[in-house]
């Protein structure tokens, strides 16, 4: 696990196109640095000491769970930081940045940094008109942990769990829209179980219902046992809970993640009384039909700002082409 050192905080102060993004506004303060897709693969350890640096920078929360500890990295806009409650926050958990062998991370984490990250959420939080928050999962976009052995696996839920009550203790944040892409789209259908200020979740792309997705795929055979989380064996968990909306978006052509395995999970929650929306969306540019990471996050922001689920689908299939983007 590749250990990162003492962090030498430099805001960026000289003059070029992130610096045209007012971070003034921005509740993260950027950092002179990119992430390392090397480090990704090899999996990241910051102690809290090293941690520290990045908390006053209001980057990162160090918290532990199961035994584990963490320093979490997050990149945040329009959060109010006066002990003036943040009413309803948006929170964005990243799709897997690995392949299943484990050994690239060129694609989703090279040529760019934290810097990029705030200015990001300071554009969504312009776009939507509430608090934007980029939660990176542990091992990715600068956060500890191995991201290969930790993603979709009990421990990352209990470290990401504990992050969101982090934020919310340091924001005073009452209710969170939470929305995330593929892995962090099964992480959101996991962490319904587990928490009950979700006002939103919106579920882009995510495998929530795990083991029939790897049954779908002929990954597995009925009965074998899995490794990681399964959201759809906790559907009986989640609390009812009338003003939470549920979002289920997804590609009914995508052959990775199938289609019919994410409807499962909404058919799930609607069963047992949950307000739930399937949204399906031809709309995935890739040869997987993955990929709708723009449509999940605008979602998680238009629920968040309290527009009609009729109106969030309206404008998911209305939306226009999305440009092509850093970050997952």
């Amino acid at each position: 696990m590749r250990v990162v050192p003492k962090a030498a905080v430099i805001i960026l102060l000289a003059a070029g196109p992130m610096n045209q993004l007012n971070f003034a506004s921005a509740q993260s303060r950027p950092e002179a640095a990119m992430f390392n897709p090397d480090h990704v693969v090899e999996g990241i350890r910051t102690s809290k000491e090293d941690c520290a640096p990045y908390e006053a920078q209001d980057t990162a929360v160090f918290v532990t769970a199961a035994g584990t500890s963490a320093c979490i990295r997050y990149y945040a806009s329009g959060l109010k930081n006066d002990r003036t409650a943040n009413p309803v926050t948006m929170v964005w958990l990243n799709g897997d940045v690995l392949g299943p062998s484990g050994k690239n991370a060129d694609k989703r984490q090279s040529g760019f940094g934290p810097a990029e990250m705030v200015a990001l959420e300071a554009q969504v939080s312009r776009r939507f008109g509430i608090p934007a928050v980029y939660l990176a999962r542990p091992g990715t976009y600068g956060s500890s942990g191995k991201h290969y052995t930790m993603r979709g696996r009990p421990i990352e839920a209990a470290l990401v769990d504990a992050a969101l009550d982090a934020l919310k203790q340091r924001y005073a944040i009452e209710k969170i829209s939470l929305g995330g892409h593929s892995g962090g789209g099964t992480l959101v259908a996991e962490l319904l179980s587990r928490r009950t200020d979700l006002n939103c979740a919106v579920i882009s792309s995510g495998a929530s219902a795990y083991r029939a997705y790897l049954e779908a795929r002929n990954l597995i055979k009925p009965g074998d046992p899995v490794s990681r989380f399964d959201p759809y064996a906790s559907l009986d968990k989640i609390r009812i809970d009338p003003k939470r909306r549920v979002f289920v978006v997804g590609d009914p052509r995508e052959t990775n993640v199938p289609f019919s395995a994410q409807k499962l999970f909404f058919e799930g929650l609607v069963a047992r009384g949950h307000a739930a929306w399937l949204i399906p969306l031809e709309r995935a540019r890739d040869d997987r039909h993955h990929d709708l990471v723009d449509f999940g996050e605008a979602a998680t922001g238009l629920c968040a700002a309290g527009e009609t689920s009729e109106h969030i689908v309206q404008t998911l299939n209305s939306l226009p082409e999305p440009p092509p983007r850093l970050s997952n």
